[in-house]
């Protein structure tokens, strides 16, 4: 507004009689308290504007970070291996980083849909919920492929977040051979062999074999022919792997309520004839589902001990969510260790 336009309006108020003129002041001087206030407004919303921002994008972080806490310490019935503290890092890439003491650095863009965030970090992470060394052994995009369905396992019951994840899991169908992969996963995990025999198996032969010295594309081939094997167990005769990584062989003991001892031998004799063809065959995993007697089970394992010489590792009841089409079935699954040969 301009000083002559200012002085017209004065002059035009000193026109209007009393008591309109004074309620005409006031009212003006409110409309110029109004025009300072909006300027000073805006030269502090410029200058506080990356304060906010800072603030938000801190709280947000902050918020993320516990939520991936609470998360990690439920949802899985064994553990998959070391634990991390997961901090988040907004950038313009995606990233991860392992820090000395554990400390997991996920990068990734901000975005103000925390829920989203949330999967898409413990995505960006979920190798390292297997093994630190599997995104260096097979590569990030077969490591998230192959450890996606851990991550479904932390967040199957928050729904928010279980969304956002089914979204970016849609995104690996546009990679027509990882989107295979993730249905491998899948399949094997119905039964949960994905999560007893096939995660621990891929964890402890990383531990084993240097990453320096490994040959990572047989690597890589003996870790999806191994999740193959998993995933259609059902229609594999002989199930057995003898590679340089993965040495086991996997016995079928249906229910072992209807297993007499009489008829326990040609599982023994069945495991001689694979060592046979596989004279590095170093495992042996019982497998059953249905009406699992534990007292049963464990003198099927006490069996084949004193028939091979094998040693036992572990043993584990749980319920398989779905096996055969019938959901939320008990199963078990022994590990057994062979002598050398």
């Amino acid at each position: 507004m301009g000083a002559a336009t200012t002085v017209n309006i004065i002059n035009l108020l000193n026109l209007i009689p009393e008591p309109f003129e004074t309620i005409f002041s006031i009212l003006f001087l409110v409309y110029l308290l109004g025009l300072l206030l909006q300027k000073v407004w805006a030269v502090w919303s410029r200058l506080l504007r990356p304060v906010a921002i800072r603030y938000r994008r801190l709280a947000g972080r902050r918020y993320i970070e516990d939520a991936i806490k609470n998360l990690t310490r439920r949802g899985v019935e064994t553990p998959l291996g070391e634990k991390y503290k997961i901090k988040i890092k907004w950038t313009e890439g995606e990233g991860v980083e392992l820090l000395p003491n554990d400390i997991l650095i996920v990068a990734m863009p901000y975005t103000e849909d925390l829920d989203r965030a949330i999967a898409k970090a413990l995505f960006l992470a979920s190798p390292y919920f297997v093994s630190k060394y599997l995104a260096t052994a097979v590569g990030e995009d077969l490591a998230r492929a192959l450890s996606i369905n851990v991550v479904y396992r932390y967040v199957r019951n928050d729904l928010r977040v279980l969304s956002r994840l089914e979204k970016i899991t849609e995104e690996l169908q546009n990679n027509t051979d990882l989107e295979k992969i993730v249905q491998l996963v899948r399949r094997a995990d119905e039964t949960s062999h994905y999560l007893h025999i096939f995660l621990p198996e891929l964890r402890k032969a990383l531990e084993r074999f240097s990453i320096v010295e490994m040959d990572k594309d047989k690597f890589r081939k003996e870790t999806l022919t191994l999740l193959q094997l998993l995933a259609n167990l059902h229609d594999v005769k002989d199930p057995h792997l003898c590679g340089t990584y993965f040495q086991l062989v996997i016995v079928r003991a249906g229910r072992l309520e209807k297993v007499a001892l009489s008829l326990w031998e040609p599982y023994v004799e069945y495991i001689d004839a694979i060592r046979k063809r596989c004279r590095d065959l170093k495992k042996i995993y019982l497998v059953s589902a249905g009406v699992v007697s534990k007292k049963v089970a464990r003198e099927l394992v006490k069996f084949v001990k004193d028939k091979t010489g094998a040693a036992s590792v572990r043993e584990e009841l749980y319920t398989a969510p779905l096996y055969k089409g019938k959901p939320h079935t008990p199963a078990y699954v022994a590990e057994l260790v062979l002598p050398p040969p």
